[in-house]
């Protein structure tokens, strides 16, 4: 039987956070609410990108090549939207060198731009220390679910290395959801 309110959750959203990546134009402005940032090697399938399934990848058998991607949640200063921000490896390096500097990139406000505002571009991402002083930042969500759910997948559980910045492999297992 259905339940009814009046009025939405306090977290109508749940994990289903809005997936961004930089715009063509402009420049896209946040700081930055998750701790460390997820990545995965990813293909362009279907239209769409997809995490690599490894041994038993649809893509990589069609012979599609991978790219690693790097997930963040953020806040956009514009609206003040909590999202997922993805960036490609390159991109990611300058959110790295953050995480090194000072341990988390939780209140790390960036600045990212295509070079040369073209669609496919390459994102140009900008670090600086947002005044945490000043700032209400909210809970930090789990990138994974909100991964799972965007990418229409049963919800991996996930052993990422402590703090090991020389090792970034992530170990994934699929948890199978009971029917």
């Amino acid at each position: 039987m259905p339940i009814y309110t009046n009025a939405p959750p306090t977290n109508g959203n749940g994990y289903g956070l809005c997936l961004m990546r930089t715009p063509a134009n402009g420049k896209l402005v946040a700081i930055i609410t998750s701790t460390d940032l997820v990545g995965c090697p990813t293909h362009w399938y279907g239209g769409r990108t997809v995490p690599c399934e490894t041994d038993t990848c649809k893509a990589c058998n069609e012979g599609i090549p991978w790219r690693w991607h790097a997930y963040i949640s953020a806040i956009l200063s514009k609206t003040n939207h909590h999202v997922l921000l993805e960036f490609t490896a390159q991109a990611a390096e300058q959110l790295i060198i953050y995480r090194n500097a000072h341990g988390t990139l939780r209140g790390c406000t960036i600045n990212a731009r295509r070079h040369r505002n073209l669609r496919n571009g390459r994102v140009i991402l900008e670090t600086h220390t947002a005044p945490l002083d000043q700032l209400k930042l909210p809970r930090e969500p789990n990138i994974t679910k909100a991964l799972s759910i965007i990418w229409n997948i049963a919800a991996p559980t996930i052993t990422i290395p402590d703090r090991h910045r020389d090792t970034p492999t992530i170990h994934i297992q699929k948890q199978h959801e009971p029917t």
